[in-house]
């Protein structure tokens, strides 16, 4: 299996757990190995992260594999999480220098594929 694709490609007012794209992050750019661009710093997001993992900086990335049915893609910075069908992951960023973002699609039947990503690339803005 061939084709994982990860972006940034959400629709600005998508809602995601009561932020949006906009909200969340800034000139994002998902490169081969590295992403790029600005997380903003989030006071409050407790409609998605609990307790003191509701304030900080979050990505939403998409991931998808076009054209091929029945896929699982998982995402992990700490834990891995399944996606849903529409393929987008809100994360939360702690530690852009020792975190990297996993994506790994997979079928029975296929080899999974697998990508991963650097974060060192990203300015994470602080609280005021």
């Amino acid at each position: 299996m061939t084709g994982l694709t990860v972006d940034v490609d959400i629709a600005s007012d998508t809602d995601l757990f009561g932020k949006t794209v906009s909200d969340l992050q800034s000139d994002i750019v998902i490169g081969s190995d590295e992403i790029t661009g600005t997380l903003n710093y989030i006071d409050d997001y407790s409609s998605a992260f609990s307790g003191e993992l509701s304030s900080g900086n979050f990505i939403a990335i998409h991931a998808s594999v076009p054209d091929v049915e029945d896929v699982t893609i998982t995402v992990k910075v700490t834990n891995p999480v399944t996606l849903d069908d529409d393929g987008i992951a809100v994360l939360r960023i702690a530690d852009k220098s020792s975190q990297t973002i996993t994506v790994v699609a997979s079928k029975e039947g296929y080899t999974s594929v697998q990508k991963i990503f650097g974060l060192s690339g990203l300015t994470c803005e602080t609280e005021d």
